[in-house]
């Protein structure tokens, strides 16, 4: 009776706002602080896929979310709430009645890596998506293996993992179930490079004998093809993988091609997945192809747009987790144009009120070449400019300007195409700067 009746209130607030053009997740908070097991009054559909890890979630569990929804299933998916407790609530709120039953065929959840025990143990998936592990948020997690053991310890043991096998992380962890592992990551290609040269690397040894680990290639940090040449801990053989990286096509297992419109290798590892989980599902892979290839918002990491005639490429990273950011160095760093970087963010975290900005020293501006200009942009510019003279780059290329008003003179005197690396949200603010 008390779950009904919290059920039916926070319903009843959730359809008030909803009529008042709001959305929130107030309505699961509610329900989490008057029962902390209201999960366990829901009844899940037979099919609930998670989509964890460091980085990825959004775009990774979104494809799925439409590839599902494209072929006939009743599915549901946190797309607008948060990815914690209360946002999973809300989930489940605004898709059952007062009594916890849904008519779902499927539902997905996108779930911080560090809230999957208190989801899991009461929603249990039966599906869990695996993307990464990286050092992410050092003041909340600390070292990597803390988001390790808490998902570990999280998975049911019954789950079908679907795994990115390029990372030896994510397999080490997989290795401690016996449960279906399906396994995805990229072929060499173009953007592949032939040892580890990042900075910042969570597994450099094996995990079995505390060997160093070889590489057949890296994708970037320590994500590639690996080894280990005393005992047998290796890169699993991939089920799905992208065998060939063109301008504007993929192609998965030499077989199977998809439309693009962008190049960067951790969108392609957030599409394989998607893939991955789809059809083991049970999805015909033509058909996820057909979904795909239709699909919107692949691309909300990777904008190019015109500045006075010049190419402006702008690739969002994500606060306080070197790796996110270290893909798109890694892909500005294989163009050989004459370049100029905006680097910069308007905040490190709006969840934490944290302003640890250590995680900069884990990011390989080292790595980048031919620069005319590194603008350091926003509230944290000088702190930027101060990580950035400690490179190669001259004193006198690097330029701090704390309003993103103010770029427009800066950019209007450099040279080369433009590479503005930003954090998620802070693009808007960068567009709207630099179009006025």
């Amino acid at each position: 009776m008390k779950s009904i009746l919290i059920m039916s209130l926070c319903k009843s607030i959730m359809f008030i706002l909803k009529l008042m053009g709001r959305g929130s997740v107030y309505p699961g908070a509610l329900a989490w602080d008057l029962d902390h097991n209201i999960l366990s009054k829901f009844k899940p559909p037979k099919i609930v896929i998670a989509v964890t890890g460091s980085s990825g979630k959004t775009s990774t569990s979104y494809m799925i979310y439409k590839i599902l929804k494209d072929n006939g299933y009743k599915v549901a998916h946190n797309s607008k709430g948060s990815n914690l407790v209360t946002g999973v609530i809300n989930l489940f709120l605004d898709n059952s009645n007062i009594f916890g039953k849904n008519k779902l065929d499927a539902m997905v959840i996108e779930i911080d890596e560090r809230y999957t025990k208190e989801v899991f143990d009461l929603i249990k998936p039966t599906h869990v998506l695996l993307s990464n592990i990286t050092r992410d948020q050092p003041p909340r997690h600390g070292n990597y293996k803390k988001v390790y053991n808490v998902i570990l310890d999280s998975i049911p043991k019954d789950a079908i993992l679907v795994i990115n096998g390029d990372d030896p992380i994510v397999t080490t962890l997989a290795s401690k179930f016996d449960t279906k592992k399906v396994y995805f990551g990229l072929d060499k290609n173009s953007e592949s490079y032939d040892n580890l040269i990042s900075s910042c690397l969570d597994m450099v040894y094996c995990p079995k004998c505390n060997h160093k680990l070889v590489y057949n290639y890296v994708q970037y940090g320590n994500v590639g093809d690996y080894y280990c040449p005393n005992c047998d801990f290796k890169h699993p053989k991939l089920d799905y993988e992208i065998t060939n990286i063109n301008k504007d096509t993929i192609t998965i297992n030499n077989k199977y091609k998809i439309k693009t419109n962008y190049q960067m290798l951790y969108l392609y590892y957030n599409l394989i997945g998607a893939i991955s989980m789809c059809n083991t599902i049970g999805i015909d892979i033509k058909d996820i192809i057909t979904s795909l290839n239709n699909i919107e918002l692949l691309n909300q990491r990777y904008e190019v747009l015109k500045y006075n005639d010049r190419d402006c490429y702008i690739i969002n990273g994500k606060n306080e987790n070197a790796t996110s950011y270290n893909q798109a160095i890694n892909y500005v760093r294989n163009k050989k144009e004459l370049k100029t970087i905006v680097f910069g963010f308007e905040y490190i975290s709006k969840r934490y009120p944290y302003e640890d900005i250590s995680w900069l020293y884990d990011i390989d501006f080292e790595l980048l070449n031919n620069i005319d200009k590194f603008i350091c942009v926003g509230p944290f510019a000088n702190e930027i400019a101060l990580r950035i003279l400690v490179t190669k780059i001259p004193k006198d290329n690097i330029i701090a300007i704390k309003d993103f008003k103010d770029i427009n003179k800066y950019l209007e005197d450099s040279k080369g195409t433009i590479y503005a690396i930003l954090n998620m949200g802070t693009e808007e603010t960068f567009i709207k700067s630099i179009k006025n």
